[in-house]
Parts: structure tokens; sequence; C-alpha cells
């Protein structure tokens, strides 16, 4: 079982700050302004990145992004995704802990009888009142 919270705690060393975390994806795209006498009518366009975040409902947002915060963006999208993967590991992991904790606590019951639940039932029994034949 040691061994087990050795890891757990490992995949939590490796996770980047919390406050540097953001949700959402980094787009590229090139538009064209559409102005005829503009280098985008026949070149390569005009490059444009954007921050997208989905919201519970469905409404999305875009918020552009200038050069200098284009960098920032995409680590705090990896370092959302990192705490996510973190989170998967460290819940298979307590899955497993609890596995064994869970063999530990039916070893100990062995030679117990009787029911092996949380004790012994509270109120009324289904389909019969107390008492009652």
């Amino acid at each position: 079982m040691k061994r087990w919270l050795e890891r757990r705690s490992r995949v939590l060393k490796r996770l980047p700050p919390f406050e540097e975390v953001l949700r959402g994806s980094v787009v590229r795209r090139v538009l064209r302004c559409g102005k005829p006498g503009c280098r985008c009518a026949t070149g390569a366009g005009h490059p444009a990145v954007y921050l997208s975040v989905t919201h519970a409902g469905g409404r999305t947002e875009q918020l552009s992004l200038p050069t200098s915060l284009i960098r920032r963006a995409e680590q705090g999208v990896a370092n959302y995704h990192a705490w996510w993967e973190a989170i998967e590991q460290v819940s298979a992991l307590n899955r497993e802990l609890l596995r064994r904790e869970r063999q530990v606590a039916g070893s100990r019951r062995v030679g117990q009888r009787g029911r092996q639940g949380d004790g012994p039932r509270t109120g009324p029994t289904r389909g019969r009142r107390r008492g009652m034949a």
C-alpha cells in the first residue's frame, strides 16, 4: 500500500501551479479582410489567434490573443490538461487503495457471523408492520 501512496505523491508533485490553469483551446485562423487592395486578397491572409472557451449552455467565448500572449495561453491550456490527467491518475490510484483496504478489512471479518453490513437494520420493514403477522 505504501507503494501506491508514493505513486500518488509523485503525480501531485509533477503538477504545474494551479494559478496558471486555463480552460479552453488556442485556435489559429487565417482571415481575409475583404479589401480588394489588401495583401490578403491574393496572399496568405491575416493570421489570427484566439482562446476559445465553451461555457455551460453551449455559449462560446473567443478572446483575441496578441502575439505577446499566445505562449502564455498555450501554456495555461497545457496546464489545464495536465491537471485533468493527474486527476484521472490519482483517482485510479485511490480506487486501487480502496480495493486493497477493502481486502484488509474483509480479512479482519473472517469468522464473524451475521450480516456484514453497516449494522442492524433500522426503520420499518417493507410490506409489514412490526408486531403484525
